[in-house]
């Protein structure tokens, strides 16, 4: 049998809500790696922000940060930093403004003094969410920073100032739009935080959700390094994803597949669409394309 190469999202494809991830799915990976398959991570987390119940299952490779770090067998193939020249005009942004964005590298999400926020508790609580390492993010140690990208929740009263962003550092960063703001949602759901209260939940409703990656490089970048690396053709991949930092990956393969709760964009572009992750999606999948 001719060795294939399988690419996993992490978000929504292998994990669902409050990191589930399913039994099926363990074997799956199990099943397919036993018969000589190679199984990567393919995900937009930075490397600091995967899970050790994924690490533990002993991925052959990993893509993270969206493309901008590949590593194999334990070995750095790709290792795409953002220069200091580079995070001191995101700062200029970052800085004049009270976006909620987070610096994403390979040991450490960086951030800006969180006294400096208008809402702080609101971002402690999506920076624990993320169950990573912090450091703070200053002019003065640009230069010992690992950063390959950058993501933040954004707020309706955010948006326009975020779009300008966008378009200032387009000569160097790719935004990937996850979610645009609802006004309405945001304004029903977003109430200001009772510190003292524990069960005081925090809603990201109405928020929109943008990622932010080096110009040139995506998950399809790094699967096309990959397969070069180990002299494989695009017919012996399959990628697995749900959302819209997929679309490259789901377009390059001819074997791609979208969960079935995935976005209804990114399920027109798959040529398999699977059952849901919560209902043995990545299981049933691997069985339709005899991976087990």
């Amino acid at each position: 049998m001719k060795k294939k190469i399988l690419f996993f999202d992490i978000d929504g494809t292998l994990l669902g809500r409050k990191e589930y991830l399913p039994e099926t799915a363990i074997e799956a990976i199990k099943k397919t790696r036993a018969k000589g398959n190679l199984c990567f991570i393919c995900s937009g987390r930075s490397k600091s922000m995967l899970p050790k119940k994924l690490l533990d299952l002993g991925f052959d490779g990993i893509i993270c940060g969206g493309g901008t770090y590949i590593s194999f067998e334990n070995k750095v193939l790709v290792d795409h930093r953002l220069t200091p020249t580079e995070l001191s005009r995101l700062l200029d942004w970052f800085e004049g403004s009270d976006l909620g964005l987070f610096f994403e590298g390979n040991e450490y999400i960086h951030v800006l003094p969180l006294e400096r926020y208008s809402d702080p508790t609101r971002l402690k609580v999506l920076l624990k969410e993320l169950s990573a390492p912090l450091k703070e993010i200053r002019r003065d140690n640009l230069e010992e920073l690992s950063v390959g990208k950058f993501s933040g929740m954004i707020s309706p009263l955010q948006w326009d100032y975020a779009m300008k962003m966008t378009d200032d550092i387009k000569d160097f960063m790719t935004a990937i739009i996850h979610r645009t703001p609802n006004e309405d949602k945001f304004k029903a759901a977003n109430t200001p935080l009772d510190t003292n209260n524990k069960d005081d939940k925090v809603s990201w409703s109405g928020y929109g959700f943008v990622e932010f990656l080096p110009n040139g490089f995506n998950k399809a970048t790094a699967i096309k390094a990959v397969l070069g690396h180990l002299n494989l053709p695009l017919s012996s991949a399959f990628g697995f994803g749900d959302s819209e930092n997929d679309r490259e990956m789901l377009t390059l393969l001819p074997n791609s597949i979208c969960m079935g709760n995935g976005d209804e964009n990114i399920k027109k572009i798959a040529s398999y669409v699977a059952p849901p992750l919560i209902e043995d999606g990545i299981y049933k999948a691997m069985e339709h394309f005899n991976l087990i």
